[in-house]
């Protein structure tokens, strides 16, 4: 089994979101809110390996759903784009579906509500501020 790690692949370490970025003495630089850290391509592996999946963001996830309707959906790029997701972020914070009507467990909505400020932090990141998420 051959595996391969790029530059700008999401990969999980200890349950936290990390960035490749690039390389420096065969190692990979990791990015996460900021700061770079560096890590082997064998501790990289390990942690492939652990989780065995790729990491998917709930904004990756949702625009895989969103072409299934619309060959033509994409990541949002414009100002108007991107304010249109936070509302799909505001409506998904409801607490009737990130509790999916009652029905889910605390663990299921500590990680919903997890992958949401994610995908909310990195939409700000998109449009270059903070936006609040009451309206």
């Amino acid at each position: 089994m051959k595996i391969q790690f790029e530059i700008g692949q999401t990969v999980m370490l200890n349950g936290k979101e990390y960035k490749i970025v690039g390389t420096k003495s065969r190692s990979f630089l990791l990015e996460r809110e900021g700061k770079t850290y560096k890590a082997t391509a064998d501790k990289l592996v390990k942690i492939l390996v652990q989780n065995a999946q790729p990491t998917v963001t709930y904004l990756e996830r949702r625009l895989a759903f969103d072409r299934l309707f619309n060959k033509n959906a994409r990541l949002p790029e414009t100002e108007a784009e991107i304010m249109e997701w936070f509302e799909r972020l505001r409506g998904a914070l409801s607490p009737e579906n990130l509790s999916c009507d009652g029905e889910a467990s605390p663990a299921h909505i500590r990680r919903s509500l997890a992958e949401i400020n994610g995908c909310w932090s990195e939409l700000e990141a998109r449009l270059g501020r903070k936006v609040q998420k009451g309206g």
